[in-house]
């Protein structure tokens, strides 16, 4: 028994579900995303670890490479092609780098993570204990929120969504004891005014999830509630790492 203990424990760590690689698993959704769908996808479907790399994006036209790994898998897995994702980040980058130097620093990290360069491997998404396990430092913008924020730069983001105070008391309740999935799911319920009975284990879950409430909400005629009113990432600039 003490021998099982262990393996028994690393299970608890890892994430067993699906891949999500590059869409072809997104239970019936459509597995096509184009760029032009992205503003509103990320408005209305990314979980916050996501929505806020986005909008750092968006403001400074640059991230690090843990930052552009975590946006850019997850991208893929929604169903972002690699043409698609080239245009995006070359378009993202633009202000800063021109064609040859994003073609000399980042086109081939892109390809790479879908399977054209190097041993043509094809990268899945990470899920959110990989995710909660990062180590970003002070100049990142990837890892967890609700694991990496100070308080105050969480409570921030979440009161962009439209949160009340009392479901924002309750997710921080969850942050301060450490169970940073279940304050994610309860951020996706107040987001979409709907249980989520499956839990969140995974970005990209969350992304299905939510388009899978919003259809049938649309479908059924009733207001989904608002997402957000503005950059939910804007309160804050830098990741604070806190101590495992």
């Amino acid at each position: 028994q003490q021998r099982l203990a262990p393996l028994v424990d690393s299970l608890n760590k890892r994430y067993l579900g699906p891949d999500y690689d590059n869409g072809v698993q997104r239970g019936g959704l459509d597995a096509q995303v184009t760029v032009q769908d992205l503003p509103s996808l990320a408005t209305e479907s990314f979980p916050l670890c996501m929505s806020h790399l986005y909008h750092r994006l968006k403001a400074n036209h640059h991230l690090k490479h843990g930052g552009r790994m975590q946006l850019g898998l997850f991208l893929k897995g929604i169903g972002l092609n690699l043409q698609d994702a080239l245009a995006f980040w070359k378009a993202e980058f633009a202000p800063k780098y021109d064609a040859e130097q994003f073609e000399k620093k980042f086109a081939y990290n892109i390809r790479h993570n879908y399977g054209k360069e190097g041993n043509r491997r094809d990268y899945t998404p990470y899920s959110c204990m990989k995710i909660i396990t990062s180590t970003p430092g002070n100049d990142d913008y990837h890892g967890c929120p609700y694991r990496h924020k100070s308080e105050n730069d969480l409570r921030s983001m979440l009161q962009v969504l439209s949160l009340d105070s009392q479901k924002i008391g309750s997710i921080l309740d969850k942050v301060k004891n450490k169970h940073f999935q279940l304050a994610c799911q309860e951020t996706f319920e107040g987001v979409h005014g709907c249980a989520c009975m499956t839990g969140i284990n995974h970005p990209n879950q969350y992304f299905d999830e939510s388009r899978r409430v919003r259809s049938e909400q649309k479908q059924e005629g009733s207001p989904s509630t608002p997402v957000q009113k503005g950059d939910a990432s804007r309160p804050t600039q830098k990741t604070h790492t806190t101590p495992a």
